[in-house]
């Protein structure tokens, strides 16, 4: 249940952050927000709510998405320390905090992709089978909703 909380948090925070930020310079998104938008909205559109169902694939899944958004927050943070307004500071250590949010969702996850007494049929044990189908859709509406009015 944590990993679930986790991985949708870690996608929900860092896909609000880069549509705010596309939204509030009022320009074209560049490459790297379009590659860290079609990361962080599979990370909690999706693998979310896989780690219920089986928490080793969640996790593998989970990889490719949580390194392109660790490299976004790192060349964001980077592009706006190189600005000298406190506001850009502000950004830049806002970037970091979410790049430390994503670390330790990676970290999570290597570990369960490692993990050999984990079977890749085992889900999250705790909540029941209709609270686990009602948790995964609350990420897969959110999700398709993005896909239909993006």
């Amino acid at each position: 249940m944590t990993r679930y909380l986790l991985l949708f948090l870690t996608g929900f925070a860092h896909a609000l952050l880069i549509l705010l930020y596309t939204d509030l310079t009022g320009d074209e998104a560049l490459f790297y927000r379009k590659m860290g938008l079609m990361a962080a909205v599979p990370l909690f559109a999706f693998t979310s709510w896989l780690t219920l169902f089986s928490m080793r694939l969640g996790a593998l899944v989970s990889l490719p998405s949580l390194l392109v958004l660790l490299y976004w927050n790192l060349r964001t943070a980077e592009h706006s320390m190189s600005q000298d307004s406190a506001f850009d500071m502000a950004i830049a250590i806002t970037h970091l905090v979410a790049g430390l949010l994503a670390m330790a969702t990676l970290m999570t996850s290597l570990r369960y992709v490692f993990k050999t007494n984990l079977s890749w049929g085992a889900g999250t044990p705790s909540p029941g089978l209709f609270l686990k189908l009602l948790l995964a859709a609350i990420p897969v509406t959110l999700g398709t909703a993005y896909l239909l009015y993006a």
